[in-house]
């Protein structure tokens, strides 16, 4: 029955932008729903105790993922989506990791949250200050961990000297609860999601990537020192040129492959001494275009075979006689 809706939603091509307008209802009810029950627990936090703080982030973990779970249900069993996941990614929950992956459509997150899901501690994001104030959803992010970062501009600190540094301060206290234990953070380094139209616009050097605005990875590893050893890079790829959210919604994006990776930073950057957003600042950006060049690089490579996979797909379905004449 779940496969035999999926199956009538995609071949019924008229219906999919009624079941688009039904499915973002339920993303918004969904989110909804989990943000409340973490409303409901976070007076847990208010109790300065150590046993009843760690019950508060137990609770929060398994409604992180019991929204995950949900959104997953919908996408798999009415939607028809299939995720094509990268099986050789090993469980690890005793270290914290960094999750840099490339961003072409909100349809990123849930192909990624897949992929991490029994893999990995689900992923908190660096938020930028003022999102504290979206209505519900924001407050939410607050209670579950989410670290908050607040930048100055250059002008701003030229203006008011006091504020030199008070940005990674402010950073750092908000990291205080992730630091507690294991956790993972997820970073869109590009800062946008990708178009061929921004590509040209950057005049990027990179064939599928834009220009990285690494400051923020920066911030990540300074106000985290000797935690994150290593960078747990994710691909993900599409059979299609162009997808967004609202295709996921309405059930036809193609094939989505995940390819994962674990990419070991440098010791020499992994002393107390070192200052990826300070005074080695330059050493850090270089080695970080480094590493986004060869992650460029793989990802021509696999989104090329990708293509290839399905051109041999159509081929054998043309041989069968299953494809349209018209």
């Amino acid at each position: 029955m779940k496969m035999g809706m999926s199956v009538f939603i995609n071949k019924k091509t008229w219906l999919q932008p009624c079941v688009g307008v039904v499915s973002f209802v339920f993303m918004c009810g969904n989110v909804l729903f989990w943000a409340l029950l973490v409303h409901l627990i976070s007076p847990l936090l208010l109790l300065k105790s150590t046993r009843y703080e760690s019950l508060a982030e137990h609770c929060v973990n398994r409604l992180y993922y019991g929204w995950l779970a949900s959104c997953e249900w919908w996408f798999q069993n009415i939607l028809g989506v299939k995720w094509e996941l990268d099986e050789a990614m090993k469980a690890d929950f005793d270290h914290w990791h960094l999750i840099i992956a490339n961003h072409q459509s909100w349809v990123d997150v849930f192909a990624i949250f897949a992929q991490l899901k029994d893999r990995r501690p689900l992923p908190r994001v660096f938020m930028k200050q003022a999102l504290f104030w979206m209505p519900f959803v924001g407050t939410a992010t607050y209670i579950m961990g989410f670290p908050y970062m607040k930048r100055y501009t250059k002008a701003q600190i030229a203006k008011k000297p006091k504020l030199a540094g008070k940005d990674l301060a402010t950073t750092k206290r908000s990291c205080k609860r992730l630091l507690k234990r294991p956790n993972s953070i997820m970073s869109f380094v590009e800062g946008t999601r990708f178009s061929q139209k921004k590509h040209q616009q950057q005049a990027s050097p990179y064939r599928c990537l834009l220009k990285p605005k690494a400051g923020g990875i920066s911030f990540i590893l300074q106000t985290m020192p000797q935690k994150i050893k290593s960078i747990t890079d994710i691909n993900v790829l599409y059979e299609k040129e162009v997808v967004t959210g609202w295709d996921l919604l309405c059930g036809r994006i193609g094939k989505v492959k995940v390819m994962a990776r674990d990419v070991a930073i440098p010791d020499a950057m992994l002393t107390p001494e070192y200052q990826a957003a300070g005074k080695d600042r330059e050493h850090f950006f270089a080695w970080f275009n480094l590493y986004w060049h060869d992650k460029d690089t793989r990802m021509s490579h696999q989104l090329a075979a990708l293509k290839q996979a399905k051109a041999v797909g159509l081929e054998q379905e043309f041989s069968k006689g299953n494809t349209s004449q018209e």
